[in-house]
């Protein structure tokens, strides 16, 4: 089976340095002295005409140094100039890699060869470049340091294998109980059990730290022997074993929001519940853990839920249930939740349907009437003819009030009296409320009309003394 270790593994970082011949691109300059080499018999003939072109100049003293280093080259390399702009130049190239004695591997500019390549005198050089000319080389090797790392190990009764960049090397029991990094850890406080081998991939080597994980949970639950710690989100499975003188580690997550996890979820509801901390999970993952238990476990944890605080999620669930026919077993306190959150009429209804002695509003009864006229009982239907008839009373008496005002004439002689305050405060009133002959007072509720009759009550008592005081004055002028 494959594992993660922790191991202290020996490694020596090396350096060879690599020497060859090739060629590099020919600059203008080294292009043009190797061509004078070529066409001119003797120096002389060559440094003549290097004068006339440069004068005394500094390319001058250049051109003759490059004349001097490049008559030392053989006829072909001067050729390779010529013909491809190609300069004969020497390389010296460092690399660096590391050696693992105890796997007895060399990594190599990415690459994994057996062996100690500083044993190779070959292998220097095939990274002489294509074209190029080996010279020579050198290893500089160094004693192994410890390099504490993480490994993929896999571990069988023939074998033990370490993973290095995807490829598997033995190395002996011995050797690998020698380089095992070790924790002094403490199980004490660990209630689940140990088994005594691993099966399987996806073991990993358990440290302090991922046990106090472990410990750390504040609820969870033994399934099997396996340590289940619930998390907002999940429920870690944790098991532990012990093997090849190691403790072993092994997690799984189950998602709430996976349809097949449904025990673990209907379990861990009921742990919850039991401790009282499901409040403190995000309503995201409460929701998730709803679609995956049954309705009468749903309707307990909504019920649990909205007692103890408010949730308009958890109540649209709840409504959902109402629809599935989950009418009764809803408690005083998500009742009220649902009362509060209720989004349409066919949620009132459905409230109305389970308990029609709640103490709804008459707005609530009136919406319900408008909807189904035989949904009420009794009593409501009184208290919504009584709200009729008070709204049917209070137009009346307002439609009386303004026939009069209007039948009277007095909007059109106020304005031939001498305006005190009263003739001011009338017109306002006029101006405000009677504009227009017919006020549309029909969609107005009882509270609205209450108020509209205390202005035209006002408006009316201040019609009748100018009115009065119309009738004074006419009978003076006439």
């Amino acid at each position: 089976m494959k594992v993660k270790v922790r191991i202290n593994l020996p490694k020596a970082n090396n350096t060879l340095m690599l020497r060859y011949n090739t060629f590099a691109k020919a600059p203008y300059d080294k292009y043009f002295i190797a061509s004078l080499i070529k066409n001119f018999k003797d120096q002389s003939s060559a440094f003549d005409l290097i004068d006339e072109m440069t004068g005394k100049g500094s390319l001058n003293e250049h051109y003759k140094t490059l004349y001097d280093e490049i008559k030392n080259l053989t006829e072909s390399e001067i050729e390779v100039i010529l013909k491809n702009s190609l300069y004969p130049i020497q390389k010296n190239v460092q690399y660096r890699y590391i050696y693992i004695p105890m796997l007895d591997i060399s990594k190599f500019e990415g690459r994994i060869y057996k062996g100690n390549i500083a044993r190779d005198d070959l292998f220097p050089r095939s990274f002489v470049e294509e074209g190029g000319t080996y010279v020579t080389h050198n290893f500089s090797e160094q004693d192994p340091e410890d390099k504490i790392d993480t490994y993929i190990a896999n571990l069988t009764n023939e074998k033990i294998e370490i993973i290095v960049d995807n490829e598997p090397f033995a190395i002996s029991q011995e050797d690998f109980q020698k380089i095992i990094v070790r924790e002094d850890i403490d199980l004490g406080g660990y209630e689940g059990s140990i088994s005594g081998n691993i099966e399987g991939n996806d073991w990993i080597q358990l440290s302090k730290l991922s046990l106090n994980n472990i410990l750390a949970a504040k609820d969870y639950y033994l399934e099997n022997g396996d340590h289940m710690a619930i998390y907002l989100d999940f429920v870690k499975m944790s098991s532990i074993a012990y093997s090849w003188g190691i403790h072993w580690l092994k997690e799984k997550t189950f998602k709430y929001d996976n349809p097949e996890n449904q025990k673990i979820c209907e379990t861990v509801v009921n742990i919850l519940m039991e401790s009282g901390r499901i409040n403190e999970f995000k309503t995201k993952s409460i929701l998730d853990i709803l679609k995956n238990i049954n309705r009468d476990k749903q309707q307990e944890i909504i019920n649990f839920i909205l007692k103890r605080k408010d949730s308009k999620e958890l109540t649209m669930v709840a409504f959902k249930l109402i629809e599935k026919g989950y009418e009764k077993g809803w408690n005083e306190e998500t009742f009220k939740a649902l009362y509060k959150f209720r989004e349409n009429i066919k949620q009132l209804l459905y409230l109305y349907s389970i308990d029609k002695e709640f103490a709804y509003s008459i707005e609530d009864l009136l919406e319900i009437y408008k909807f189904d006229k035989t949904a009420l009982i009794e009593k409501h239907k009184i208290q919504v003819n009584n709200y009729y008839n008070d709204c049917n009373r209070i137009k009346d008496s307002i439609s009386k009030m303004a026939g009069e005002i209007i039948n009277s004439a007095i909007r059109e002689n106020i304005g031939k009296m001498q305006m005190g305050d009263n003739e001011k405060k009338f017109k306002n009133f006029i101006n405000k409320y009677m504009a227009h002959n017919k006020m549309d007072i029909e969609d107005k509720n009882l509270n609205q009309l209450k108020q509209l009759l205390e202005k035209y009550s006002e408006g009316y008592e201040l019609y009748k003394i100018v009115n009065e005081k119309w009738k004074h004055f006419k009978k003076e002028r006439d």
